[in-house]
């Protein structure tokens, strides 16, 4: 585990939500700012781990991240999946992020999930699906995506915690992300210390947002 501003404590969802209304009200904070570090934390670690790399991106807030972290990766080398776009009104800072990549002529795949034969053992494929306010199962195209992320060859990166697995009790919704590593935001979630969570979550990397001390 890396060091951030917290190794030991876990926190839950509502705790981790806490934060972060914290940190934009009383801090100011502006919230695309910690996606912005957030985003650059996690592209540091990915590039450890291989030289290209394919994000499959939900339409929240977890999946601006990974938008974000497309960008501090390069264009040349980086495969953006986007599963729906966000909307300005429920995401305003996903839907932000996939204005920069589209103003910077990106190529983003939205709807269409990757295939498994994307890449090869050195792609790194990077679950930015969903964050830890998910609380349903996963069915349908979702569901599909998981699979093809679990079953694809290469290393796979989790941001903040694996898609489908509950963030207060490490319940798998139905299916979940395995990763090999997980970059999570100022400390664990409490599903991730469990002994499925763990399973699922591979190396843990606790990194800041850049919060004052």
């Amino acid at each position: 585990m890396t060091t951030g501003e917290s190794e030991e404590r876990l926190l839950s969802v509502e705790q981790a939500r806490a934060i972060d209304r914290d940190a934009a009200e009383r801090l100011r904070m502006p919230t695309i700012v910690l996606m912005e570090n957030a985003a650059r934390s996690v592209a540091e670690i990915a590039r450890t781990l291989g030289d290209r790399f394919v994000i499959l991106c939900g339409a929240g807030n977890n999946g601006g991240d990974g938008l974000a972290i497309a960008r501090h990766l390069g264009r040349a080398i980086t495969r953006v999946h986007l599963l729906a776009e966000p909307s300005p009104e429920r995401a305003p800072d996903a839907a932000t992020q996939l204005e920069i990549l589209r103003a910077a002529g990106w190529p983003i795949v939205v709807g269409d999930g990757p295939a498994i034969t994307d890449g090869g053992e050195r792609v790194v494929w990077i679950d930015a699906l969903f964050g830890t306010g998910l609380m349903r199962e996963l069915t349908g195209a979702v569901r599909d995506w998981v699979e093809c992320f679990n079953t694809a060859a290469g290393t796979k990166v989790a941001v903040d915690i694996p898609s489908g697995l509950h963030g207060d009790t490490g319940e798998v919704l139905g299916v979940a992300c395995r990763a090999d590593a997980t970059v999570t935001f100022v400390a664990q979630k409490r599903g991730m210390a469990t002994s499925i969570g763990a399973a699922h979550c591979g190396r843990v990397h606790v990194v800041g947002l850049g919060l004052p001390d």
